[in-house]
């Protein structure tokens, strides 16, 4: 008999199988053989595994040993000349956040132009007792709180 021949069967004839004599193939299987075949490929070549895991670990300790002595941003407020300015300098200062914003009193026109020109991070103008309007430096329109 050649190796192209089938060979004759010996036994009883088997019935289809059910579902639970199928073959298991898991959920996963296919997604550890894809696995197993990029880890394969990894390690053939070296350089992929320094890119991957060993630059990422050194710029991140390159970064962190840069930047570990930086003081936190304090936040500049104008506050525009008006009746109630001091009340809501006073406000500021007694805040929780007090340490992180530097805050002060000046002049509507100076206040705005601070602002445009970057010196001031927010201008509070305020209206009247429990009012104030707002004006962000990121463009955003003016808040009115009352």
């Amino acid at each position: 008999m050649s190796i192209a021949q089938q060979t004759p069967f010996k036994g009883p004839p088997q019935s289809a199988p059910t579902p639970s004599a199928a073959p298991h193939n898991g959920r996963w299987s296919g997604f550890r053989h894809l696995l197993s075949a990029r880890m394969l490929e990894m390690a053939r070549e070296r350089e992929i595994i320094f890119w991957i895991f060993v630059f990422p670990l050194l710029l991140a300790l390159g970064l962190g040993f840069a930047f570990r002595n930086k003081p936190a941003d304090r936040t500049t407020i104008a506050i525009a000349a008006g009746p109630e300015a001091q009340n809501t300098l006073s406000l500021m200062q007694n805040s929780a956040a007090h340490a992180s914003i530097r805050a002060e009193i000046v002049d509507q026109a100076r206040a705005k132009d601070g602002l445009r020109l970057g010196k001031f991070d927010l201008v509070i103008e305020p209206l009247a007792p429990g009012r104030v309007h707002s004006r962000r430096a990121n463009r955003v329109p003016a808040i009115s709180i009352s």
